[in-house]
């Protein structure tokens, strides 16, 4: 691995640093010492995140984060702002997000694309409302609540029909695994799927931003 290009591609370093991480590399006996030197800091990475989603959308920004997690293997599946760069995982990068006046984190858990988000604070209650605007930020991925951790990850679900409308903003369908509420009303879907809720297996709300309309998907 040539990592003068890596470092100075990943961002955190300039071409005329060339001669400078050379010499800087050249002195760190492994791999691992290697990469956490090069490893752009938090805010680089944060601000690439950012003019990435402004510019080419939130999938272009996640595919670049998953890329610098992947190639400085980066990921955690407990991660907490304290662990960011330290001897435990010097190579972990978190993502900045501000969700309701609050202060969370996104990391990826593994090369599969499953992010993670998680609170600054340990006993921040996860509310549904949170849940809908972390599905409006990311429409291409499902939003994933259980009692212990909100997950991201692309989904593919096999075609839905049988569609049946529940209300004047809401509508149901189905498929062998799964039945989908359908809702221009954040308010109103929630109302149908508690109600639905009975009939389904429940070990995890699931919810989509897509075409200006949320689904959420229970599992039969």
């Amino acid at each position: 691995m040539d990592y003068v290009e890596l470092a100075i591609k990943s961002g955190g370093f300039m071409a005329m640093d060339r001669v400078f991480l050379k010499n800087r590399l050249a002195a760190l006996a492994t791999d691992k010492e290697k990469l956490a030197y090069i490893m752009p800091p938090a805010s680089v990475v944060n601000a690439y995140f950012s003019e990435i989603y402004q510019k080419q959308g939130p999938d272009a920004a996640m595919a670049y984060f998953l890329t610098l997690s992947t190639t400085f293997e980066g990921f955690s599946k407990m991660p907490n702002f304290e662990l960011e760069g330290s001897t435990a995982a010097p190579t972990l990068r978190i993502i900045r997000l501000n969700l309701l006046g609050k202060s969370f984190g996104l990391v990826y858990q593994n090369p599969d694309g499953e992010a993670l988000i998680f609170s600054e604070l340990a006993d921040e209650k996860l509310s549904d409302t949170l849940l809908f605007e972390i599905a409006k930020l990311f429409p291409e991925y499902v939003v994933t609540a259980t009692d212990s951790n909100v997950t991201l990850a692309k989904v593919s679900f096999d075609p839905f029909s049988a569609e049946e409308e529940l209300t004047d903003l809401t509508r149901k369908s189905e498929n062998m695994t799964y039945t989908r509420v359908t809702t221009l009303n954040i308010a109103d879907g929630l109302a149908c799927y508690e109600t639905l809720l009975k009939n389904c297996e429940k070990t995890e709300k699931m919810i989509q931003f897509k075409h200006r309309e949320f689904n959420l998907y229970l599992r039969k």
